[in-house]
């Protein structure tokens, strides 16, 4: 019976011994992070540029909280009320980020609370000659926004007609306002025959940013600016368009059009950033009359929320099903547009409308 002390009391001291030594430390993570905001994060200081391996760094801080709201169905159409324009929505479990591409000089990034008419600046701003675009968040909530040249001029290369920004960065900025890394990835974005359209950040701190409107290409960087792969394929085959978007498992998807079949048909794929290449075009099929799918997020209670001309879709990647779907007829503006898109946390899925704010109960009760 002692003996059967002693060995319990064994395990229980080895156990405690592995925790203390293998459990995450949260000063090891923080030491990590002040690195990155003491180098600021630029690609020409970083080590091993293009390198392929992991990065080392996972951005750690969160303002969010663990515990989810209860699910709303209330329908809202919010006037906006700031004092600039706005051309971008994005969004937390806790916050909505709203984006002027028309700043001078000013911020151009609000941030306010779900249900509010207008933001708080934050106390970031786009370098001179330079604006911000595009902009998501990562699993964290901190923010990730590109800022490119404000004044993209056509040019002629290869006998086609681009329009390329020359400098480019991704900031990485925290729930509390701070810039914490300011990524420049200029010399891959230059070569592209557009600037940046849409970007999503994978749960493994990769950043994917989608180059082309009606062609199909994907830089994807991981976490310290480093270019890992370009993910391209025959634009004759698929068509990406900025349908692009972290899912809830924190991987990168893409909504491709099929144009072979030339039937509406449109494949969901994983985009592999370390690999360079996309996952298999035949497992997650969505048939349509035609449209294209413009947007995609994660859902509440579904992987992936994908919108397009007919409307917005909750999508199962484990029955590769479609779970529910909000027909365009039900929504409160047209879907012959762009609209900014994010899937808030209480389940409803918010739309930025020209100066209008859209809540569209979208997740099952």
């Amino acid at each position: 019976m002692r003996t059967g002390k002693y060995r319990l009391l064994g395990t229980l001291l080895l156990a405690g011994a592995l925790c203390l030594t293998g459990c995450g430390s949260t000063e090891s993570n923080a030491d990590v992070m002040a690195a990155d905001v003491q180098q600021t994060g630029l690609l020409e200081d970083s080590a091993d540029s293009g390198s392929g391996g992991d990065s080392g760094i996972t951005p750690q801080e969160s303002g969010q909280s663990s515990v989810l709201p209860p699910l709303s169905t209330e329908a809202q159409t919010i006037d906006y009320k700031g004092s600039v324009p706005v051309d971008w929505l994005t969004a937390s479990s806790d916050a909505i980020y709203l984006l002027s591409r028309d700043q001078d000089g000013g911020s151009g990034i609000l941030k306010m609370k779900p249900g509010e008419a207008d933001g708080e600046a934050l106390q970031v701003t786009a370098p001179d000659g330079m604006t911000f675009s595009v902009m998501t968040t990562d699993e964290q909530g901190n923010l990730y926004v590109v800022a490119e040249d404000k004044d993209i001029e056509e040019t002629m290369r290869d006998d086609e007609v681009v329009c390329p920004t020359e400098h480019c960065e991704v900031w990485r900025v925290s729930p509390s306002g701070e810039v914490t890394a300011k990524l420049d990835i200029s010399e891959y974005v230059k070569k592209e025959v557009f600037s940046p359209r849409m970007i999503a950040v994978a749960g493994n701190g990769d950043i994917y940013l989608s180059t082309q409107v009606d062609g199909t290409a994907v830089l994807a960087f991981n976490a310290e600016g480093n270019f890992l792969n370009k993910i391209s394929y025959d634009y004759k085959v698929y068509s990406l368009r900025t349908a692009m978007g972290r899912g809830r498992d924190g991987k990168v998807y893409a909504v491709l059009r099929d144009s072979v079949a030339d039937d509406g048909t449109s494949v969901i794929v994983e985009l592999d950033g370390r690999d360079g290449h996309i996952g298999d075009a035949t497992s997650f099929m969505l048939r349509s009359d035609g449209s294209f799918y413009s947007n995609v997020c994660p859902g509440r209670d579904c992987d992936l929320v994908i919108f397009g001309g007919e409307g917005i879709l909750g999508y199962d990647l484990g029955s590769a099903n479609i779970k529910w779907n909000v027909p365009a007829g039900k929504l409160p503006f047209s879907t012959e547009g762009f609209y900014p898109m994010a899937a808030l946390a209480d389940g409803r899925i918010l739309f930025l409308d020209s100066n209008k704010l859209h809540y569209v109960p979208a997740a099952q009760q």
